[in-house]
């Protein structure tokens, strides 16, 4: 697979994982868990898509890596 075809991947994956988002957050509103889920769980998702800690290295980031290269 040569970079461009790899980026494309990378971005249908953080296509995918912002609608896995979306349907876990719907699924955990007004649950017990929610609050649980927003201070743990959610981290993994918004890690993944560059809306966590600005140090930590995201899909985002990947492609980027593959764009200087």
């Amino acid at each position: 697979m040569d970079r461009e075809e790899f980026i494309n991947e990378i971005e249908r994956a953080i296509e995918m994982v912002q609608e896995a988002n979306e349907i876990v957050d719907n699924a955990v509103k007004g649950k017990s868990i929610q609050a649980n889920y927003e201070a743990y769980g959610g981290y993994g998702f918004s890690q993944l898509l560059g809306n966590g800690n600005p140090y930590d290295s995201s899909l985002y980031s990947l492609i980027d890596k593959y764009k200087e290269e």
